[in-house]
């Protein structure tokens, strides 16, 4: 075997010039080879590497869909429909006292001249319309004292949109 290995040229470090084994053994045991993948690379290569990575995660879109769907039904199974109701009514609290109720006016206004421009003005007739046809929902008494109903009112099946008046 001795023979086989004689006969071979140096590979590795053994084929190294005296200076690089002399540089190399004076790091005194600091093995750079357990440092594997980003851990072995500068800060900017790490940083390089994260991002295109998560840029060809980000055209995944399918994939990404999957994966929040797989997530929001496991938090759903473990804390309930509740905890979206509650963590939703938390988050527009905070929009509201972060940037006032003008903010959500603005956003409705743009969103609805970005829904006006695209369906034109007939699609707002269209939903009118379906508005004032009859509506079935269940009777809610805080729902209905907000709309304007009397909440000792006995549970109607039907409701029409004539029987909501605005709030302002």
């Amino acid at each position: 075997m001795n023979a086989e290995i004689q006969g071979q040229a140096k590979r590795g470090l053994a084929a190294a010039s005296q200076g690089t084994r002399s540089r190399v053994a004076r790091k005194g045991g600091v093995a750079p080879h357990n440092l594997r993948g980003l851990a072995a690379a500068d800060s900017e290569t790490r940083s390089r590497v994260a991002k295109s990575g998560g840029d060809a995660r980000a055209q995944d879109k399918e994939g990404l869909r999957r994966a929040g769907r797989k997530g929001g039904e496991a938090v759903k199974a473990e804390y309930g429909i509740e905890f979206y109701h509650s963590i939703g009514g938390k988050g527009g609290e905070s929009v509201k006292e972060k940037y006032g109720i003008d903010f959500y006016r603005e956003i409705g206004e743009k969103g609805g001249g970005i829904v006006k421009q695209k369906y034109g003005p007939k699609f707002y007739r269209e939903i009118a319309k379906r508005g004032r046809q009859t509506v079935k929902r269940p009777h809610v008494p805080d729902l209905d004292s907000a709309i304007g109903k009397k909440a000792e009112e006995p549970n109607k099946e039907e409701t029409t949109a004539n029987d909501i008046s605005v709030i302002q």
